[in-house]
C-alpha cells in the first residue's frame, strides 16, 4: 500500500482534487456571472479587467467604471491577475470564466505545494493527503477559489512560498529566491499576506540566535536572506505608495488603503463584530467538528510542545503573533467580509500541523495506526460534504439587494449596443446599490444612484452636468427625458 501511494501520490492528489471540484459543481460555477455574496467586490475586480481590455491602458493605469474618481482611475491590490485576464480576453474574447479559472489553477497548485510540504514534514503520504483536503474544506475558501476576488490566489502563492522556504531550510539555498518570489507576489496582491515572509525571516534569524551565535555573525551568514527580504519589502512599499498617490491625485476614496483597528471602534461595535464572527461566519469558515479537531489538536500540541517538529515550531509562533496583529488591525472588516478569514489559513495550517507532529511523537502507536488515519479521513469527508452543502446554499440564495442589479441588467448591454450608444458614452444607473455592478453589466462608464430619495434623484442633474448622456432606470419612476427603450424592468432615457 505504501509503495502504491508513494509511486502514484501526485496522480492521486490531482485525481482527488478534480473529483472534489466536480462534487462541488465547479464545472457549472465556473461559467456563472458575478452574483451572490460580495457581488460588489466581484464586479469591482471585473471592472479593472474590463477597463484594461476596453481602454488598452497600461498596467499602471488601472480604472473602474464608476466616475466618482477622475476618469474612473483607481487602484487597490496589485492588478497582475486582472491585467493577465484582460490580455487573455484579446485572445479568447471577453470570457469572465478566465479569471475564475486562473484563481482555481493558482489555488490548486498552492495546495499541491502544501501536499508536498506535508509529505516532507509528516513523512506520511496518507496523512499529507487527508490534511491537505481537510484544510481546503473551508466553505469560504472554496467559494472564493472559484470566484473573481484575488484573496484565494494570494493564499495559493503563499502556500507555494512556504513549500520552497522549507526546501531552502532543509536542502538548498537556491530555493530562497523562489520562496520569496511567491511570498512577494502574494503580498502585492493582498498586503496582509506579508505576515508570511516576515515570519519566515524571523524564523531563520531567531534559530541562529538561539544557536548562540553572535548577532553580527547571524547578519553576515544571512546577508543574502536579508537582501532578498529587503527587495521584497521595497517592492511592496513601492506598490502601496503608488496606490496611495494614484488614488489621491485621481480623487478616489472608495478602495480601502488603511487599517480598521479594533482600538478605533466603540465597545458596542466590537461586540457586534464578534457576534458576526462567532454566530454567523463561524459555520462558514469550517465544519464545526473540523474546528473542534483543530482546537483540540492545538491544545494538546501546546501541552506536548517539546515534541513538536522544531523546523515548524518557530514559524508557527511568528505566524500566530502576526495573525493576532492582523485580527486587531482589520477587526472591523470581519463583520461583513468573510474572505478576510482566508488570510488566516496559512497560520491555521502551520499551527495545526506543528501541534500534530508533537502529539504523534508523543503517541506514535496510536497516531501511526490506520484506525487513526481512517477516522481523520472520515472527518475530511464530512468536512468536504458540509462545505458542499454550504456552497450550494450560497448559490441558491445568490440574489441579495446588491446582486439583484446583475439579474435586472443581465441582457441590457446587448440592448445598449443595439441602440447605437457609444462605448465612451457616460451612463447613470438608477437605482444600483453597487459602485460598479450595474455599470459593469452595461460595459459603460458613469455613475450609480443607490436609492430613490429626493436628494439622490437630484444627482441626475448633477451627473448630467458632468457629462452623463443616458439614464438606465430600474424603478417605476418616470422622468421627463426622451425614453428610447423599455421593458418590464428597465427603461432607458437619453438625457443629453
Amino acid at each position: 500500500m505504501n509503495d502504491f501511494f508513494n509511486k502514484y501520490k501526485y496522480f492521486i492528489f490531482f485525481t482527488l482534487l478534480i473529483l472534489l471540484y466536480i462534487i462541488l459543481d465547479y464545472q457549472s460555477i465556473l461559467f456563472y456571472r458575478p452574483q451572490g455574496i460580495h457581488f460588489i467586490r466581484q464586479t469591482d475586480g471585473l471592472s479593472f479587467v474590463a477597463n484594461y481590455f476596453n481602454n488598452g491602458s497600461g498596467f499602471f493605469e488601472p480604472q473602474v467604471f464608476n466616475l466618482t474618481s477622475t476618469e474612473g482611475k483607481a487602484a487597490c491590490e496589485f492588478p497582475i491577475l486582472y491585467y493577465i485576464t484582460s490580455q487573455l480576453y484579446r485572445l479568447f474574447g471577453e470570457q469572465e470564466f478566465i479569471l475564475r479559472l486562473i484563481t482555481i489553477i493558482i489555488v490548486s497548485f498552492g495546495f499541491f505545494a502544501l501536499f508536498k510540504l506535508l509529505i516532507l514534514i509528516l513523512n506520511d503520504i496518507l496523512y499529507a493527503l487527508i490534511f491537505s483536503f481537510l484544510f481546503l474544506s473551508s466553505t469560504v475558501l472554496l467559494y472564493y477559489t472559484n470566484n473573481f476576488l484575488p484573496d484565494a490566489s494570494a493564499l495559493g502563492f503563499t502556500l507555494i512560498g512556504w513549500y520552497y522556504f522549507y526546501l531552502f531550510k532543509k536542502l538548498n539555498k537556491k530555493y530562497l529566491i523562489l520562496s520569496y518570489s511567491f511570498f512577494t507576489i502574494s503580498s502585492l496582491i493582498k498586503v496582509t499576506y506579508f505576515i508570511n515572509p516576515i515570519a519566515a525571516i524571523f524564523t531563520i534569524i531567531l534559530a541562529d540566535i538561539l544557536g548562540k551565535r553572535k548577532l553580527i555573525d547571524v547578519i553576515k551568514t544571512n546577508f543574502h536572506l536579508l537582501l532578498i527580504f529587503s527587495i521584497s519589502s521595497i517592492l511592496l512599499l513601492s506598490w502601496n505608495f503608488f496606490v496611495i498617490h494614484y488614488n489621491a491625485i485621481n480623487k478616489d476614496y472608495y478602495f480601502l488603503v488603511s487599517t480598521r483597528p479594533i482600538w478605533d471602534m466603540e465597545r458596542q461595535s466590537i461586540i457586534e463584530v464578534w457576534d458576526y464572527i462567532s454566530n454567523y461566519w463561524y459555520s462558514k469558515y469550517y465544519y464545526q467538528s473540523t474546528i473542534h479537531f483543530f482546537a483540540i489538536t492545538l491544545l494538546l500540541g501546546i501541552i506536548f510542545i517539546k515534541k513538536a517538529n522544531k523546523a515548524m515550531l518557530i514559524p508557527s509562533i511568528f505566524l500566530f503573533i502576526g495573525s493576532v496583529f492582523y485580527l486587531l488591525l482589520f477587526y472591523a472588516q470581519f463583520k461583513d467580509h468573510d474572505y478576510y478569514f482566508i488570510n488566516l489559513v496559512p497560520t491555521i495550517i502551520i499551527l495545526v500541523i506543528t501541534a500534530f507532529t508533537a502529539i504523534r511523537d508523543k503517541f506514535p502507536k496510536i497516531l501511526n495506526n490506520y484506525i487513526a488515519k481512517i477516522l481523520l479521513l472520515g472527518l475530511a469527508v464530512l468536512s468536504i460534504n458540509y462545505a458542499r452543502v454550504k456552497l450550494e446554499a450560497r448559490y441558491n440564495n445568490n440574489h441579495d439587494e446588491y446582486a439583484e442589479i446583475g439579474t435586472i441588467l443581465s441582457n441590457t448591454r446587448v440592448i445598449i449596443d443595439s441602440l447605437g450608444i457609444r462605448q465612451n458614452a457616460k451612463i447613470i444607473v438608477f437605482t444600483d446599490k453597487t459602485p460598479n455592478g450595474g455599470l459593469y453589466f452595461l460595459n459603460r462608464k458613469g455613475w450609480n444612484i443607490s436609492d430613490t430619495t429626493e436628494a439622490n434623484i437630484k444627482k441626475i442633474s448633477e451627473y448630467k452636468n458632468l457629462g452623463a448622456e443616458y439614464l438606465v432606470n430600474t424603478t417605476g419612476i418616470n422622468f421627463n427625458y426622451a425614453k428610447i427603450w423599455e421593458n418590464s424592468k428597465v427603461s432607458i432615457y437619453k438625457i443629453k
